[in-house]
């Protein structure tokens, strides 16, 4: 079988019909799509879902609000694992000017990832033995409480998916209200990423005797900042 034409005449063929020889009519169909009225609610709408998965979250307009947070949620425990693993917190390259004032503020050095290991192999590894990775986020959807965001060599999965603790960050302005609006915004880009991640609190699984596991397929920790500015 050498093309799709070969493969449909085989398949019509074994059902008793006739090969089609032009593709069937469209189906013109609208679904409702969930909209904001305000604009404004979307940050409120996507903190509020996103904890009741079970994620972390707080809306920031300052340095100092965002540090205060920080220190809430880890106190020292950056600079205990810092003295065990000098890369225990793995970053993205590059994060929001508002989260890299922080983390100079804290004092907490930050391991980036592509320089992490030179080999990818490497720096998969160095994630899986990280305690927390540092990510940003191309947009969030308010409907889901998620997060999105594309895979490059800079921004390797392996930042939040690996670690036990997930921390992402993400500018008010990149909110959504669902998740066509992002779907959109994808294809609008042309050539699409090599992956994209969408978030929506802790890895969880209930596969096995239908009991809820935390945890297993990626972090079990997972915490949002978004950027009101």
């Amino acid at each position: 079988m050498t093309n799709a034409n070969d493969f449909i005449s085989q398949l019509a063929s074994k059902l008793g019909r006739s090969t089609p020889t032009v593709p069937p009519p469209l189906i013109d169909f609208h679904v409702p799509q969930y909209r904001l009225s305000n604009p404004g609610e979307r940050s409120t709408i996507f903190l509020h879902n996103w904890q009741e998965l079970g994620g972390k979250g707080v809306i920031v307009k300052t340095e100092d609000q965002t540090v205060s947070c920080l220190k809430e949620w880890f106190g020292d425990l950056p600079l205990s694992w810092i003295k065990d693993n000098p890369q225990a917190i793995l970053a993205w390259d590059s994060l929001p000017t508002l989260a890299e004032t922080a983390f100079s503020t804290l004092n907490w050095p930050l391991a980036r990832y592509t320089m992490a290991a030179p080999d990818p192999r490497e720096r998969y590894s160095i994630a899986a033995q990280a305690e927390l990775g540092i990510t940003g986020a191309d947009w969030g959807i308010a409907l889901s409480g998620t997060i999105v965001t594309n895979s490059s060599a800079q921004r390797g999965r392996a930042v939040s998916l690996l670690p036990p603790r997930h921390l992402a960050f993400i500018e008010a302005s990149k909110l959504r209200d669902n998740l066509s609006e992002v779907l959109e915004e994808v294809s609008a880009l042309g050539s699409p990423p090599s992956a994209i991640e969408m978030i929506s609190g802790p890895s969880r699984t209930s596969d096995i005797e239908m009991d809820l596991s935390i945890g297993v397929h990626g972090p079990i920790e997972v915490y949002v900042i978004v950027i009101d500015t």
